[in-house]
């Protein structure tokens, strides 16, 4: 499993983002190996952190190359202050009652 981590500064969002950021979701819901994404804010709401988990490096890859998200990459500077984006593999994984 990869896991994909999103990390931001905030500016503002306007209409356009909100939009290119349902249809970046849907490309990665849509997408094969997606499992899902997790958001977290601080208490000051400075910085967000957005973790996506995929199935592979490929379906990583599929959604990289998608139309949308490819936009939002390029018109990143509109709406963040900053951001960071890492990829990680997860070499193991243990518990229970998560799938």
């Amino acid at each position: 499993m990869y896991l994909v981590t999103f990390r931001l500064r905030p500016g503002e969002f306007d209409d356009e983002f909100w939009a290119l950021h349902a249809a970046v979701e849907e490309a990665a819901e849509s997408t094969e190996g997606y499992r899902g994404r997790r958001t977290w804010e601080s208490p000051d709401g400075e910085e967000l952190l957005v973790t996506y988990r995929w199935d592979s490096r490929e379906a990583l890859e599929a959604f990289g190359a998608h139309e949308d998200h490819r936009e939002a990459k390029r018109r990143w500077a509109e709406w963040y202050d900053a951001y960071e984006v890492t990829v990680a593999e997860v070499e193991d994984r243990y518990g229970s009652g998560f799938e």
